[in-house]
């Protein structure tokens, strides 16, 4: 028996799908709170395969629960994290293709202040019917918060063939095996297999780390650098150290009135040179920096010059400072979109959009998730020169589904004209002109 487990439920998935985003989360996603998901192993975890769905499990503290969000995403489906933390209390979190669904834990408050207003266990179990085979009332019971007597060894059975009763944190094996039978026979089992590994070749012998012709296995590509924003880099602009006031308040009592930026030269720039003037903002000698690229789109093909022409649109990543905060902007002019790289993730992606705080910066009402309190936070470096190493492809680095949590995505579903003059309108709120 461990003082932690966790226990992931997805339903109508295949073991290889799931492994595999569980892989990509490891390298390529970067937050900026306290939990890194590249300190997920999957070598701890045991896995189990249905036709109803895949289950995996392992023992070590809560995870953040950003990781069965952000997989739900992926999936596009549902995805159940169950746990039991301190062989106390049990609880689960809910998601569905990316969207918190529902998150209870056994013991209310034993994680922090509980909601003012819960929703009721009718309403759970009705969530959950819709993603696993359980009736309502085969699981309503157990979606009820214990009391402290209960907690102290007095809880009853919710159901006759229940082996845990109340106020037991075990009783989380009787909810699985009325939520879905198919996991908790896995669970029980105790035939679940381990992550397979892959084998470590030889360092010492080139035999072994010669690529196979015969088998079309190739070298492996080493991971792209900053040189790869390069040849799409049209222009750079800064603005040194000016005002020790606010800029916003400036703005707002002159709005006709703004500084003029310094346009540097960058047509022999190298990798180097980007970085140094990344380090520069971070600095503080720098209050603005705006890098300005031209990417490629679609192409189509012209029969008479027998070519492939491709549309261009531009591409602008911001970085702003303002009294000791900066926020870093990115500007899709294909999408028509604005990309803000979130600074408080915790806020975001727990707190109901309707009610997440703002704040004044720039001159600008703005949701002050993404807005850094410091001048020069080292997560502002690794993620621009994460989104500038892949920016030929940056639905890898930036886009708000693979990456959740990340970077936040304010566009419009339909890429009408008017919506087009609206992203104009908002770029030159925040771009140096």
């Amino acid at each position: 028996m461990s003082e932690f487990l966790n226990v992931l439920l997805c339903p109508h998935q295949r073991r290889k799908h799931v492994q595999a985003e569980l892989e990509r989360l490891t390298p390529g996603v970067v937050f900026q709170g306290q939990l890194d998901l590249s300190r997920l192993d999957l070598g701890q975890m045991e896995w189990a395969e249905r036709r109803e769905g895949v289950l995996a499990r392992w023992k070590r503290h809560i995870l953040d629960a950003s990781m069965p969000r952000i997989l739900s995403g992926r999936l596009n489906g549902p995805v159940l994290l169950a746990y039991i933390c301190d062989e106390k209390v049990w609880g689960y979190e809910l998601y569905y293709k990316g969207s918190p669904m529902d998150s209870f834990v056994s013991l209310p408050g034993y994680f922090g202040p509980a909601p003012a207003d819960p929703p009721p266990p009718e309403r759970r179990a009705a969530w959950l019917a819709q993603y696993f085979p359980a009736g309502r009332e085969d699981i309503l019971g157990y979606l009820i918060p214990w009391t402290q007597e209960e907690l102290e060894g007095g809880g009853a059975l919710d159901s006759p063939s229940d082996r845990h009763p109340r106020g037991d944190c075990w009783q989380l094996e009787d909810f699985l095996n009325n939520l879905a039978p198919w996991a908790y026979g896995m669970l029980t089992a105790d035939n679940l297999a381990p992550t397979p590994t892959t084998p470590v070749p030889d360092q010492s012998s080139p035999k072994e780390n010669t690529p196979d012709r015969l088998s079309g296995q190739r070298p492996l590509q080493p991971e792209p650098g900053t040189e790869t924003c390069l040849p799409f880099l049209t222009g750079v602009k800064v603005l040194g150290r000016s005002w020790r006031f606010p800029l916003s308040l400036l703005y707002a009592l002159f709005p006709g009135k703004r500084p003029v930026p310094e346009a540097v030269p960058c047509q022999d720039w190298t990798a180097r040179e980007v970085e140094e003037v990344l380090d520069r903002f971070l600095t503080g000698a720098l209050d603005r920096l705006e890098l300005n690229f031209t990417l490629r789109g679609e192409g189509a093909y012209v029969r008479r010059l027998r070519k492939t022409v491709y549309q261009t649109f531009p591409f602008t990543l911001s970085l702003i400072r303002e009294k000791g905060r900066c926020m870093c902007l990115a500007f899709d002019d294909q999408e028509s979109a604005v990309y803000q790289l979130i600074a408080d993730r915790n806020t975001y992606m727990t707190v109901d959009c309707k009610e997440l705080p703002q704040t004044l910066f720039h001159g600008q009402r703005v949701k002050e998730y993404a807005v850094f309190p410091k001048s020069g936070p080292e997560a502002i470096r690794r993620e621009v020169l994460f989104l500038l190493a892949r920016l030929d492809h940056r639905d890898d680095a930036i886009s708000a589904i693979l990456r959740m949590g990340v970077w936040n995505c304010e566009g419009n579903l339909a890429n009408t004209d008017t919506a087009k003059r609206r992203h104009q309108e908002i770029r030159a709120l925040w771009c140096m002109e």
